[in-house]
This record gives C-alpha cells, structure tokens and sequence, in this order.
C-alpha cells in the first residue's frame, strides 16, 4: 500500500503540473488569436491567405485537444478517488496504465501547440519586418 500511496502523491503531482501547463497554455492560445486578429489584414492578402488559414485551423485543433486532454485529467482524478474508495488492487495497474497515457496525450499536445505557435510567431515576424522595411522606405 505504500508504494500506491506513492505513486498516487506522484501522480497528483503530475495531474497539477498537467493542469497548470494547459492553463497557461490557453493563455498563449488566446494571446495568439488575438495576434492573428491584430494583423488580419496582412494575413487576408493573397499570398498569405492560405498559410494563415491552415495555421487558424491547426491553432483550433490544438485547442480542441487542449479542452480534451483538461477534460480527460479531470475525469482521471475521478476515477482515482473512485478507485480509492473500493479495489486496492487494481488501484496499482490502473494508476501506471493511465499515468501513461495522459502523459502521451499530453506530450503530443505539447508539440503540437509548439509547432502551430512557431508557425504563427514565424508569419507575424515577416509581416513586422514587412511592415518595418515599408515605414524605412517611406522615411526617406
């Protein structure tokens, strides 16, 4: 019983971490659609449009999953105290078996969110330089 209680401490941990990450997470979520927003007209032309469409979408994928995995932790919480309440033995396999596979979910929602924000940091960065060479010229 020991070992369990350790390792239901360390996945508390974990379920914390996981929680505070997803939260600050939609944080830069909703600081990159305003961003997006901030620099639509740039983003509407031709030669962006495309591109900007694509990453709007993958940035609504990436929240989307985001909304599930927050979802599916909770409901791991759940079974947890549930499990707690009544079958000590498998308390042990189901701790591990889904500590497991959140962690992958998460870890692929990670990346995910990482690729899609250095998308869009990388097309507003050109706009911005764009936007800054055009000011220079004008100056002159």
């Amino acid at each position: 019983m020991e070992k369990t209680n350790s390792n239901l401490y360390s996945l508390h941990d974990n379920i914390v971490l996981w929680i505070n990450e997803l939260e600050f997470m939609n944080d830069e979520q909703l600081f990159l659609e305003h961003l997006l927003s901030s620099h639509f007209l740039e983003l509407s032309s031709e030669n962006l449009y495309e591109t900007t469409r694509k990453l709007i979408r993958k940035l609504k994928e990436v929240e989307q999953m985001g909304v599930e995995l927050t979802e599916e932790i909770h409901q791991h919480n759940k079974k947890i105290a549930s499990v707690l309440e009544g079958d000590h033995e498998n308390l042990e396999k189901y701790l591990n078996n889904a500590k497991n596979a959140i962690q992958k979910d998460f870890e692929s929602y990670v990346l995910k969110f990482k690729y899609v924000k250095k998308k869009i940091f990388g097309i507003i960065k050109e706009i911005m330089i764009h936007n800054k060479q055009k000011l220079l010229i004008n100056r002159r």
